[in-house]
């Protein structure tokens, strides 16, 4: 694209104030300064082209971003004055105001009117040379058509060549009176386009096809190309020009089209359909033509011009719709009303709300100064009954909750300082050391879902050679759940304490566990409890098991489960209990737990299960009880899902050794 620089016309003391000179350079911005070196260019380019006609390599991509930098330098020197006057928020909000309607409005309307502009131009085009090219189209049929029908016919031409036809068989020539009587030497088989002979333009099409033997016919076809042929294009649509370019195309150099003399021009034959409105204006589109020279076959550049009516282009591309073209248009122009209704609605009622609106920002601004030091008493006065007045009873009913919940996060630092009471109080009643036997290993482990647990285990040895393994899963979460573990734990302490005046089993323990929780409990609190009783000496194991989850002993590679024999203890008064015994043998593991590990879920909703634990039990019986238990809460940690929601996880190990 050639770049006319006489249009620019800017002179370097108007772009910077105050002017610049080598020692105020360093005090530029870098964008001034970018706008100063693009300026230098574009004038550079203007001399060039003024003097020598040649422009600088990408002229036109230097003066857009010109413009670019040049805007943005004057947005960055008349910032210290913008933020002078709009210091206002009144001010600021018409400026808004402007930006966020007016401008869109102005910049949609000229989007507006450059798409439809190059919606015009281009279908206008496309039309015109879908025209030209069904015309070039048929006439290369019909010279296919004839040169097959010749090849079936073994290339007898009995009533001589068809009108506007030149045929070549062999080295002979037929064709009738005309203005064509012969063929371009250049022509090839398939050409097709438009060729001036003398001072007339025609179109024409050839094509081939091979005969018997080596002969072959060529079929040529042609018509003339006239203001008529022209005025078919688009007719009641556009006036059409060929207007054939002075110099070639490759120079680089202006062109006045406005004195260049048609070849063609369809306005001779028809004339352009009237205008519609103010809008129908006609809008100029154009597309480049070759045209080749009969003799020589020299390409000779044209452009096709076309002044189009709007209206008329319009009427015909909506002419498929029929009945429904009407209505769309009217809706239309029924949309775009209501969006101007809208832009000067929103223009007029901008003056009465930015009064509405610096007044009630003015109350929100000195309530969050109150609210900023501290006095949260200060209420924004509720001068009327809009939206701003629902904004400033918002903020009023917000510092009332702010003060609310400045009281409530007081209550809840003093009931968080009682749970970490209560969590280090919890945490006495699990068993302080291990104790020391000779033929067993011992190990429990528990992690609270929340800050207390209500799971439990205990180790309470009660002689010199006997102790108690106790684990137990209390009903719910969290105080409740733990004050009933405390009450679990002081119950069977209490019990086995005083063993030395009798022999108690555990069928008896838990049966007195279950009386004195279902007494002292609410109906829906209850807890499923497994007690033990381990000999040293004989590794006899007596337990009995009341609702809870079945221990698991590992046994030469077997899983032998220790199955519940009763009911969860505080539901029924007066329950009777079995005791079981199972006698240990070395290295066998008994593993007791809770349902925080195999109910465990992950993101599909399968639990981790017995079967998973039993299988890491097996592979890891001969490890230590420590490391068993990392590796078994390493597995069900990333096995869960929902970490918040996991239940109490509790495991108690033993081996005989």
């Amino acid at each position: 694209m050639l770049f006319v620089a006489g249009t620019t016309r800017c002179r370097l003391p108007v772009l910077f104030w105050p002017p610049v000179t080598p020692l105020s350079m360093s005090r530029l911005t870098w964008i001034q300064r970018i706008t100063l070196v693009l300026f230098l260019l574009v004038v550079t380019n203007w001399v060039m082209n003024a003097t020598i006609g040649y422009s600088l390599l990408g002229a036109d991509l230097f003066t857009l971003f010109f413009i670019i930098f040049l805007c943005l330098s004057l947005i960055t020197a008349i910032r210290p004055l913008m933020q002078r006057l709009l210091w206002r928020v009144r001010h600021r909000l018409l400026v808004t105001y402007f930006l966020a309607g007016v401008l869109p409005l102005i910049l949609i309307l000229a989007i507006f009117g450059l798409g439809f502009y190059m919606f015009v131009a281009a279908t206008s085009n496309y039309l015109s040379q879908s025209a030209l090219n069904d015309r070039l189209d048929l006439l290369q049929t019909t010279a296919k058509l004839t040169a097959r029908n010749l090849v079936n016919a073994r290339g007898n031409v009995s009533s001589g060549a068809p009108d506007q036809m030149i045929l070549r068989i062999g080295n002979r020539i037929f064709s009738k009176d005309g203005p064509v009587q012969d063929i371009p030497a250049w022509s090839k088989p398939g050409f097709k386009g438009v060729i001036r002979r003398d001072t007339s333009e025609y179109l024409m099409a050839a094509h081939e096809e091979a005969g018997t033997g080596a002969q072959r016919v060529e079929a040529f076809a042609y018509a003339p190309f006239d203001n008529e042929v022209l005025a078919k294009f688009l007719p009641n649509v556009a006036s059409i020009q060929i207007l054939r370019l002075p110099i070639s195309a490759n120079e680089d150099a202006d062109i006045d089209f406005e004195n260049v003399h048609p070849r063609l021009d369809s306005s001779t034959v028809s004339r352009p359909p009237a205008a519609r409105g103010f809008w129908d204006i006609t809008p100029r589109a154009g597309w480049p033509l070759t045209v080749l020279d009969w003799n020589s076959g020299a390409k000779d550049d044209h452009i096709v011009g076309l002044t189009v009516r709007p209206s008329a282009l319009l009427r015909q591309l909506l002419s498929p719709l029929g009945a429904l073209a009407r209505p769309i248009v009217i809706s239309f122009f029924v949309i775009a009303a209501v969006l101007f209704a809208v832009e000067l609605m929103a223009g007029i009622s901008s003056l009465q709300l930015a009064r509405t609106v610096t007044r009630s920002v003015h109350d929100l601004y000195v309530g969050t100064r109150k609210v900023e030091a501290g006095d949260f008493s200060h209420r924004i006065p509720v001068r009327s009954k809009d939206q701003l007045s629902e904004l400033a009873n918002a903020f009023n009913s917000m510092t009332g909750r702010v003060e609310r919940l400045i009281a409530e996060v007081k209550e809840k630092e003093k009931l968080q300082a009682e749970l970490e009471i209560a969590r280090q109080v919890q945490a006495q009643l699990f068993p302080k050391r291990i104790p020391a036997l000779r033929t067993l290993e011992l190990l429990g482990f528990c992690k609270p879902a929340r800050v207390v647990s209500g799971d439990y285990y205990d180790f309470i040895p009660f002689d010199s050679r006997s102790t108690a393994l106790v684990i137990g899963d209390i009903s719910g979460k969290g105080i409740s759940a733990a004050l009933l573990m405390a009450s679990v734990q002081s119950s069977l302490h209490a019990q086995l304490k005083m063993r030395s005046n009798g022999f108690v089993s555990t069928a008896t323990l838990v049966a007195r566990l279950n009386q004195q929780l279902y007494e002292s409990t609410p109906p829906e609190k209850y807890a499923t409890v497994y007690c033990s009783f381990y000999d040293d000496e004989s590794g006899r194991l007596s337990y009995t098991n009341a609702g809870h989850l079945a221990p698991m002993v590992v046994r030469r590679g077997n899983i032998v489960r220790l199955e519940s024999n009763g009911m969860a203890v505080g539901l029924f008064p007066n329950l009777s209990y079995e005791e079981n015994v199972i006698a240990l043998e070395p290295g066998d593991l008994l593993t007791a737990f809770t349902d925080g590990i195999t109910e465990s879920e992950n993101a599909a909703g399968e639990q981790f299960g017995e079967m998973r634990l039993a299988d890491l039990l097996v592979r890891h019986c001969h490890r230590p009880l420590d490391e068993i238990v990392r590796l078994i809460t390493e597995d069900v940690r990333n096995w869960v899902h929902d970490v918040d929601n996991q239940d109490d996880t509790t495991m108690l190990l033993a081996r005989r050794v």
